[in-house]
């Protein structure tokens, strides 16, 4: 059988800190080249099962070849007995389901009980420090590296609980040392569980090409991946090595606007994108089947639509995809508010104000219906008079509003639209025995307060 590069890769313990309180750059505890052991096997056909070891009354490890189901490891010098897991069950159950939310996206299953003889990967967590496993090693988690030429069944890693009490630290450590045997190298992205950049902060396979590195020196952009070339990209690893889990489908919601609501020009769009797999990696927005704008990696799904939209109907459709590049859509179709002037009146039913052709009170935004903030009125106007709150907007310049409204609050553009009243509650002008009438304008609410006649 063809030899293959054997390295014993190390996660630093952060328990041992730099005067920033940084961990300490990590080691490789050993490099060598040893002939794998029989069984190796091309990468499909390996176990699809992790187990993850509490070591209940200690667990012996034994050297010699690396083998989970019978407890051999090629790192130990001589039998060695690692203390049990001693953060207690709560904090354990939580580190088994961080494991299970990071393995996720693939076809991988999670189990704390012994498979016994069954094929099997394992990670030892133990309660003690690294050099109960071997004198003189000082890491958080250790495991053989297995060449990507081959990969073998029954590989045994380990995590030392007594290297740090930090949960999301001790998670990623587990997953690194299990990902170690099927190949994977360390690598420079910070959210990627195969990094030692922020040791402590939650990581998930990132589905991204990531420069690989020595853990021994700083960053070198010629840097080679134990698998080839200068970069990995760990999430297509996984998903080649051991398939895609069966997950829902990614799916996408749009919160604004709401299907048939009445918007300007240059209206929002925020839309949320819900999958088992974290991240967003990307999106888009389109308007009648022409992208208009796109988001990056991590961005949140929140746009703008042009501003020369024309007046009708329109169909928005929002699309992203998630950590694991599943993509999703979802549509509205909204009424855009068309451009209005003295000599492009508005179309029967709608009002011309500030420029644009708003519906009356009957549509919801609509100019004099109820409103609560702005952000509900469609000339993003909400004001009170009264103790009743309506969608307003700003008079014309001369003074004037739309049939059946007044302009009060103010003389010229300074005042609002409001309805008409027969009682002489609402006027253009202020109460020459009382107080003027006030206009409040505030970022979420515009108030117009009135006091009525006598």
């Amino acid at each position: 059988m063809r030899a293959a590069l054997v390295l014993v890769v190390a996660l630093g313990a952060p328990a041992v800190v730099h005067a920033e309180g940084q961990p300490l750059p990590p080691t490789v505890f050993e490099n060598r080249v040893q002939k794998l052991p029989a069984g190796t096997i091309a990468l499909a056909p390996i176990s699809h099962t992790v187990f993850i070891n509490q070591c209940v009354g200690g667990c012996q490890v034994i050297p010699g070849g690396n083998d989970s189901r019978t407890n051999h490891s090629s790192i130990p010098q001589s039998t060695v007995t690692l203390s049990a897991w001693n953060q207690g069950d709560p904090k354990w159950q939580q580190l088994v389901q961080c494991v299970k939310d990071t393995f996720i996206p693939f076809n991988i299953d999670v189990v704390t009980t012994d498979p016994g003889s069954a094929s099997h990967f394992e990670v030892m967590v133990t309660g003690g420090p690294s050099t109960q496993l071997r004198p003189g090693l000082n890491a958080g988690g250790v495991a053989p590296f297995i060449g990507c030429d081959a990969q073998y069944n029954n590989g045994l890693s380990f995590v030392f609980g007594g290297s740090s009490g930090d949960l999301e630290f001790l998670c990623g450590a587990v997953v690194q040392e299990a990902a170690h045997v099927w190949g994977l190298d360390h690598e420079y992205h910070p959210d990627d569980p195969m990094t030692y950049l922020n040791l402590g902060s939650l990581k998930r396979f990132q589905n991204a090409a990531v420069q690989c590195h020595d853990s021994n020196q700083p960053p070198n952009p010629i840097s080679q991946c134990q698998c080839g070339g200068a970069t990995q990209n760990s999430y297509q690893y996984m998903l080649n090595t051991f398939g895609p889990s069966n997950l829902p489908p990614a799916t996408i919601s749009i919160a604004t606007p709401t299907e048939g609501q009445w918007v300007r020009p240059g209206f929002p769009v925020r839309a949320q994108l819900t999958s088992q797999i974290s991240g967003v990696s990307g999106g888009s927005l389109s308007i009648d089947g022409t992208q208009t704008s796109m988001v990056g990696l991590a961005g949140p799904l929140a746009f703008n639509a042009p501003t020369t939209m024309t007046g009708g109907d329109h169909t928005v459709l929002v699309s992203g995809s998630d950590g694991g590049g599943r993509s999703a859509t979802a549509t509205v179709h909204v009424k855009v508010t068309a451009i209005c002037s003295a000599a492009a009146p508005c179309a029967a039913g709608t009002n011309c104000i500030g420029g644009f052709c708003v519906p009356g009170a009957d549509v919801d935004g609509g100019l004099g219906a109820t409103c609560t903030a702005n952000d509900t009125c469609i000339t993003n106007q909400c004001g009170t008079a009264n103790g009743e709150s309506l969608c307003t907007g700003m008079c014309d310049a001369d003074g004037t509003c739309p049939s059946g409204f007044s302009c009060i609050g103010g003389t010229g553009a300074a005042g609002v639209c409001w309805p008409s009243s027969d009682d002489g509650g609402c006027s253009t002008s202020g109460d020459s025995s009382g107080s003027p009438l006030l206009l409040l304008a505030a970022f979420g609410f515009v108030a117009v307060v009135l006091r009525r006649r006598a």
